[in-house]
């Protein structure tokens, strides 16, 4: 029991600093859709430290994992969010931004966090042996990759949209 504490405990500490990151990426990025993006990111960081929360606080009581409708976790499309985000910071991208030379670091470093998180919950959901830890572990790998790939999208657009609008909106090329 101990050494589920305290993997929770870690996957906590790995979302509160994937926040943190996200918050200060927010903060330091000028472009709209970059800061969109990271808010967005550090409120998603937020609700699954929630999670873990109230699944340490279950595993405190009833020493077993409860399900994951107990804890009230729900899944977000990553792709439904990613074209929100879009839609609402392309409108601001038109105006014209600043140049924002720290882009491709705030995002190499944000998709660190989210292949560590992936990482951490792979290998948890594999070595699992409940049933309900494996199958929230396998949860969370799913939600960290849909950030992964948000991260990719929005870094490709950012840096070469033309061939985002290329393989995002898959235009054909007549000529």
């Amino acid at each position: 029991m101990d050494e589920v504490l305290s993997v929770i405990k870690q996957a906590m500490q790995l979302e509160d600093d994937g926040r943190q990151y996200y918050l200060q990426a927010a903060d330091r990025a000028r472009n709209p859709l970059a800061q969109s993006t990271f808010q967005w990111l550090a409120e998603e960081e937020q609700q699954h430290k929630q999670y873990f929360m109230a699944y340490y606080q279950a595993m405190e009581e009833k020493h077993k994992w409860p399900p994951m409708n107990q804890i009230e976790v729900s899944a977000h499309d990553a792709r439904q969010e990613a074209a929100s985000i879009f839609q609402q910071a392309l409108a601001q991208i038109e105006e014209g931004v600043p140049e924002d030379t720290e882009l491709s670091e705030l995002y190499n470093g944000a998709m660190e966090f989210e292949r560590k998180s992936i990482d951490l919950y792979r290998t948890q959901a594999e070595q699992a042996t409940d049933h309900n830890a494996r199958e929230f572990y396998e949860f969370l790998t799913e939600e960290e990759r849909g950030h992964l790939n948000l991260l990719a999208t929005t870094l490709e657009y950012l840096d070469h949209p033309d061939s985002w609008y290329l393989s995002e909106e898959q235009w054909i090329v007549e000529g």
